[in-house]
């Protein structure tokens, strides 16, 4: 029965975690396995088996998920020694749910084939909030029929489940979309900089740009300043959110991608920047929304 699908999750860190959660309060039989001993420990607590490796956990599974932070993560996990090659069996399905390079899941999906063995791209939004509540969107390249195959599991994790095209399409849609929440992250909080400076209370302002144009899902769901949206990783001294490190790593993707494609961007740039700015001054592990935090304005002493 689909209820007792047996799922291998590698990759159980702050996203891999509480989305493994889910598959486990829906029912799903779940073997874990991070190379962060406090990962698995956390994943074994709700209600996953531990494996001693991805090969371990990939053997005898009928569906591999993997969640990892980059491209040359996925890479090892799928290709490298101990990896998931090595213990999944001909014929079954892999879902790779991190954010990366699109050109690096079609060649992951090329190995797993000559295998094989069948693969998906399945990157997502909404971060920890979302997949806490297991509403997070999915977007996915592959196959139709393996999509289909894969969402049961899906289901437990997300709440938006959308088909984007081939292998590789998932994580275009997702990059495309990062672009657009790390810039807005960015023009946020120097909008709310430069209001305060005024003197502007930031609840008014707030309650202002909600019902102008504005408006973002940052500052809906993901608001710079603390105090202002209770979920907010804001307002627990940006923890437990998406990391400024790994927003810049995808404003990354996006500026790469558009550089081989022959595409002028001058804002992601600009952005992607920023974050690196504000991960060389020690906010790299925060939530990205800490950029607000990086943006405080200079002394009033300073010349400029």
């Amino acid at each position: 029965m689909i209820a007792r699908m047996k799922i291998a999750f590698i990759g159980t860190g702050t996203m891999g975690g509480p989305m493994l959660a889910n598959l486990v309060k829906k029912g799903f039989a779940v073997t874990a396995y991070d190379i962060v001993p406090a990962a698995l420990d956390a994943a074994v607590k709700a209600g996953a088996t531990a494996a001693k490796s991805s090969a371990d956990a990939a053997r005898g599974a009928d569906l591999v998920i993997t969640m990892l932070p980059s491209s040359s993560h996925v890479e090892t996990v799928y290709q490298g020694k101990g990896g998931v090659l090595e213990g999944v069996a001909a014929g079954k399905l892999c879902v790779d749910m991190s954010t990366i390079d699109p050109a690096v899941s079609r060649r992951v999906a090329e190995a797993v084939r000559a295998k094989g063995v069948r693969f998906i791209d399945a990157p997502v939004s909404g971060g920890v909030p979302k997949a806490i509540d297991g509403t997070l969107a999915i977007m996915i390249g592959g196959d139709a029929r393996d999509v289909e195959e894969a969402r049961p599991a899906l289901a437990a994790m997300g709440a938006n489940i959308i088909h984007v095209g081939p292998v590789g399409a998932g994580e275009v849609a997702k990059i495309c979309n990062n672009l657009i929440a790390g810039v807005a992250a960015v023009a946020v909080s120097e909008a709310f900089r430069i209001a305060e400076a005024f003197g502007v209370d930031h609840k008014v302002l707030t309650d202002v740009i909600s019902k102008s144009s504005g408006n973002t899902w940052v500052m809906e769901a993901a608001h710079p300043v603390p105090g202002l949206v209770p979920r907010a990783a804001s307002s627990r001294d940006y923890e437990g959110g998406f990391m400024t490190d790994l927003m810049a790593k995808d404003l990354g993707l996006a500026v790469n991608a558009a550089r081989e494609l022959r595409i002028p961007v001058v804002v992601s740039p600009a952005a992607q920047q920023v974050l690196r700015l504000a991960s060389s001054h020690g906010l790299g592990r925060k939530d990205f929304t800490a950029i607000y935090q990086f943006l405080k304005p200079s002394s009033g002493s300073s010349p400029v």
